[in-house]
């Protein structure tokens, strides 16, 4: 089967670039795999993910499919997306044809119609915004299409300006053109069907590795693994670190990542007298070691879907605190594999450390308990599930 999966980027930080890659590296093994990417090829970078050398990386020059730039039109489409993004403005049914036209032209659909129907795919899976636009033109390509979700309900449609904020109507009229749409949980499926009348699949993201090695319980280090924006947290952990360090002189935390708010989160830990035991650890190609070391992992996220990091807690036999939210409790069985504090209470997330810290029986069950976890999130049973889906989706296309 000649598989494309059509992503923004592929070779940079994120839960989503993870776990496409984790995929794409097993689908290869039994189809034809290309991933069509919008960034520049001197950002090639295979060893970030593991990504296997039989997958076509395809680098696509954005200016081949848009327009102009500067022409009226082009101008009104910029205008109308950035009062939108700010106001929502044109998010009302009525309104739709002007809203589609600002975030996918007429003239550049049929560009992609044109370049997709040339490599005679079987299947194109895409990923968050580009599902809309994939949407728009499924009706005209000859292979099977399917979008990606990757964040929850909430995160893409009601946080400004995620994605699709307050995009419902848009959604509604374009993604039922889709063969299937992928979401993350049942929480999500509920609310697509009940809120926009849109079926969907649940599809749960698989753990990346599997390790013999498992962390120590006796350490006094948390951590986290994150992107630094606004979503992932960041600015609450402070606060609950800074409470719980005023019960607590030994323990650290270390925080792997890097973004945005980087810089201003590193100013907030200096400002709250925290730096000598909150360590920025920045992008590494080793996180391996850190959750080797650590006992706890922490999740301060304001909204997530279905956080890759959880998983390779759990494979190392990290307990995970998380904000109970979302599809957090599919996820964590709160009081067995870590705690799920009120959202977003950063004094209860403050107290749920100070729990798992000051017991170490305590972080050894729970830690037993995440290693059992992590067993349901193998590769293998998702890769035969998406196998599956494929098959039943080209089937459907072809009339078969």
């Amino acid at each position: 089967m000649k598989i494309c999966i059509w992503i923004t980027k592929i070779f940079d930080l994120g839960g989503t670039k993870r776990v496409v890659s984790l995929l794409a590296n097993e689908l290869v093994k039994e189809h034809e795999v290309t991933i069509m990417t919008y960034e520049d090829r001197f950002r090639e970078d295979r060893t970030m993910y593991h990504l296997s050398e039989d997958i076509n990386v395809d680098f696509i020059d954005n200016s081949q499919f848009v327009n102009k730039h500067h022409t009226p039109a082009f101008c009104a489409r910029y205008l109308v997306k950035k009062l939108n993004d700010r106001s929502g403005l044109f998010n009302k049914k009525c309104l739709n044809p002007i809203l589609a036209e600002a975030i996918f032209p007429k003239k550049t659909r049929e560009k992609w119609v044109e370049y997709f129907n040339s490599q005679d795919y079987d299947v194109i899976l895409t990923t968050a915004s580009l599902s809309l636009r994939l949407a728009m033109i499924a009706p005209r390509l000859k292979a099977a299409t399917i979008g990606w979700q990757h964040n929850c309900y909430d995160g893409y449609l009601h946080v400004k300006p995620v994605v699709f904020w307050q995009q419902e109507n848009l959604l509604q009229q374009y993604l039922p053109n889709l063969d299937r749409y992928i979401v993350l949980s049942d929480y999500d499926k509920r609310d697509y069907m009940e809120k926009l009348g849109i079926d969907c699949e649940v599809k749960i993201n698989p753990r990346s590795f599997v390790s013999e090695k498992k962390c120590d319980v006796k350490s006094k280090r948390f951590l986290m693994a994150t992107r630094f924006v606004y979503a992932k947290g960041l600015d609450l952990m402070m606060e609950s670190f800074e409470e719980f360090c005023k019960e607590d002189s030994e323990w650290e935390l270390d925080i792997i990542g890097d973004g945005d708010l980087f810089d201003q989160i590193r100013a907030d830990a200096k400002k709250r007298h925290l730096e000598k035991r909150v360590h920025f650890v920045g992008y590494t190609n080793e996180p391996e070691k850190y959750y080797l070391n650590s006992s706890v992992f922490l999740l301060p996220s304001r909204w997530e879907g279905w956080p890759m990091v959880i998983m390779e807690a759990f494979e190392f036999g990290l307990p995970v605190i998380a904000y109970h939210m979302g599809a957090m409790d599919l996820i964590i069985d709160d009081g067995k594999t870590g705690f799920l504090p009120e959202a977003f209470d950063p004094h209860k997330f403050a107290q749920a450390m100070l729990k798992l810290a000051h017991d170490k029986e305590l972080r050894a069950r729970m830690s037993a308990n995440a290693i059992a976890k992590s067993d349901d999130f193998s590769i293998d049973k998702a890769v035969k599930e998406w196998d599956g889906l494929f098959e039943r989706v080209v089937a459907k296309k072809r009339g078969k």
